[in-house]
């Protein structure tokens, strides 16, 4: 491999375009194999005769019989121009994975049984996917445009085509089918498959200067988008020349995508997108591998180590993990992804299986991997004992995790930063306390997404998004405000023998005139004989009195009296000065990504005494 030839640990930053050229044309004429687990009849014999997986194929069969019988319509042009209308993406995007589980359900069932059936409905399929006018989602029709998402659906005509992670994943997907399966199929929709990748994605992205929307960002887009054009061009392009120069484009987005993560690993986005990100990088990292013959690993990169361990340190417990900015409190991993990363980090364990993925009926890419990379007997990692934690100190996260012998998990998370992370909230100095699997002081997750959930005047009013709805100080009337500019800094971090101790400066989060200084310090006492305590101290200092002062924290359980200074929230108990503050509880009532509605509370404590100068301390103990 040529960076171990030079000693290099960082893999893509010394990479040279010459190695990936002479790589690439010195095994042009070997024999190499991509996606060599999907050309083995006994993996695949084994993914269907998997307990685990029994239920999925059932359905794909269902699902294929069904368009068999009565053949989905795709989306209607009013169905496409109602997030232009309304700023609903939802309907659209439900109806299209409808009239694509047939491609996929066809995909697995043809690869894995000779049934003329299933290959006359895989070319279907196919054929109706070329069909269609654009891959690209309404969400992200003119992503060239810095005026996004407003000023073009009112165009007299659609703006230039463009590449977003549906296109680039549909591309990667047919790409890989057909090259499995192409001696299997009608030459014409091989042949249409290889045509319309590129005229829809090949043109646009490698024959023009201007780049991407996404090229320019850190988040989980240039990771899937051009994983997915690389994997594409890896599967369909055969002149090792021009194969260098699409992958060397490919290479220099994600340098910029992994200089996102901070060095030890953590992304602002979490461990969803973590997921979704990252799960495409790899699975273009092992093609290249495959292509170059082993001659060129990405996921030996250093960093790229630090990366696969960040969700180990999300997963908390009962399926619940850390889960700021954009995500669900519940979140699955692939077990297939996991697995083949351990084999690159030996210290990456699988998780629990509350945290098992189950395959996808929307997803070749992923639901292949789950089955062909995932070991043949999984052992869950639930209630290890110990202690497991990192302060992440780039992007500013801080996780601790304690677990007992007797199966009890407790846990603590807070985060710093800037207002204008990728998938933002307004959230610095936010944190969670997770209780045997209840995220009991919360994060109230991710909302709906609408054209107007990514437009900050709405965004920030929603209680998802907005710091109102986060474990933050209201400062003399003050929220949180969104931009770069708003942001935390670390004053002070140690993780010593019994504690885990936090300082963050966040004057800068809040736009507030009187206000001169404000810190908030967490101490998390914790050890492997006692359980564990939160101190949160907040400190601020302002020009005048100010006209209010109010702490906020959001729980998922009812808040009750205990007495003077005592409000027990489920198995956390909320110690407080009762001299210095008023207490009140807000019900809230969250609609999620997923529509499905969650009550949470706030707990609102009024400063009493105001006054230039407030200091708080607030004890969450665990009982």
């Amino acid at each position: 491999m040529y960076f171990l030839d030079m000693g290099v640990t960082n893999v893509l930053n010394q990479l040279t375009l010459r190695q990936l050229k002479n790589a690439l044309e010195e095994t042009k004429h070997e024999s190499y194999s991509l996606f060599a687990e999907a050309r083995s009849p006994e993996r695949w014999k084994r993914a269907r005769e998997n307990a685990r997986y029994q239920s999925y194929w059932l359905k794909q069969e269902e699902q294929a019989r069904q368009v068999m019988e009565n053949p989905p319509s795709p989306p209607l042009f009013s169905e496409f121009t109602l997030f232009g209308d309304s700023g609903d993406r939802g309907i659209y995007q439900t109806k299209l994975n409808q009239y694509d589980a047939g491609l996929y359900a066809f995909s697995m069932l043809a690869i894995t049984e000779n049934r003329p059936e299933w290959k006359t409905g895989l070319e279907n399929a196919i054929w109706g996917k070329c069909n269609e006018y654009t891959w690209v989602l309404p969400a992200h029709i003119g992503l060239y445009h810095n005026d996004y998402p407003n000023g073009i659906w009112d165009q007299p005509v659609p703006p230039r085509e463009t590449v977003d992670l549906n296109a680039a994943m549909t591309a990667f997907s047919l790409a890989e089918i057909v090259h499995l399966q192409g001696d299997r199929l009608h030459p014409w929709v091989v042949h249409r498959v290889k045509e319309e990748i590129d005229r829809r994605i090949f043109q646009v992205y490698f024959h023009s200067p201007l780049p991407q929307n996404w090229e320019l960002k850190t988040n989980n887009w240039p990771a899937v988008c051009s994983s997915s054009i690389g994997a594409a061009a890896i599967y369909l392009i055969d002149d090792s020349e021009k194969l260098a120069g699409m992958i060397w484009r490919v290479l220099g987005v994600l340098r910029n995508y992994l200089s996102g993560f901070d060095e030890q690993g953590a992304t602002p986005e979490g461990p969803a997108y973590w997921h979704y990100g990252f799960s495409h990088f790899v699975y273009f990292a092992e093609l290249l591998k495959e292509r170059t013959q082993g001659r060129i690993s990405l996921l030996e990169d250093a960093k790229v180590g630090s990366i696969s361990q960040f969700p180990q340190l999300c997963m908390l417990s009962g399926g619940k993990v850390v889960n700021f900015s954009d995500s669900a409190d519940e979140v699955r991993m692939s077990t297939g992804l996991l697995h083949r990363l351990q084999s690159y980090v030996p210290a990456l364990q699988l998780p629990s299986d509350a945290y098992w993925l189950d395959p996808s009926a929307c997803s070749w890419l992923d639901a292949s991997r789950l089955m062909l990379w995932s070991p043949d007997r999984l052992v869950s990692e639930e209630n290890q004992q110990g202690i497991r934690e990192q302060i992440f100190t780039g992007n500013q996260w801080v996780i601790s995790k304690v677990s007992y012998a007797e199966g009890r998990t407790y846990a603590f998370a807070a985060k710093g930063g800037y207002n204008e992370e990728p998938h933002n909230h307004n959230d610095l100095g936010h944190f969670i306390i997770h209780v045997d699997g209840e995220n009991v002081l919360a994060d109230t997750g991710i909302g709906v997404y609408t054209k107007q959930y990514f437009q900050p005047k709405y965004r920030y009013e929603l209680i998802n998004a907005g710091s109102h709805g986060h474990s933050v100080p209201i400062v003399d009337g003050c929220r949180q405000g969104f931009g770069k500019s708003y942001r935390s800094e670390i004053l002070f971090s140690e993780i010593s023998e019994n504690e885990v101790e936090v300082l963050l400066d966040l004057t800068k989060a809040y736009d507030c005139a009187s206000l001169k200084r404000f810190t908030r310090k967490f101490v998390w006492s914790r050890s492997k004989n006692e359980i564990p305590q939160l101190v949160i101290s907040d400190k601020a200092a302002f020009s005048q009195v100010p006209a209010s002062f109010q702490e906020v924290f959001i729980s998922s359980r009812l808040p009750q009296e205990a007495g003077s200074g005592r409000l027990q929230i489920g198995p956390v108990m909320l110690n407080y000065d009762p001299e210095a503050w008023n207490v009140d509880v807000e019900t809230i009532t969250v609609v999620n990504h997923y529509h499905v509605s969650h009550q949470f509370y706030r707990v609102l404590l009024n400063c009493k005494n105001l006054k230039p100068e407030i200091a708080s301390e607030f004890r969450f103990e665990i009982v």
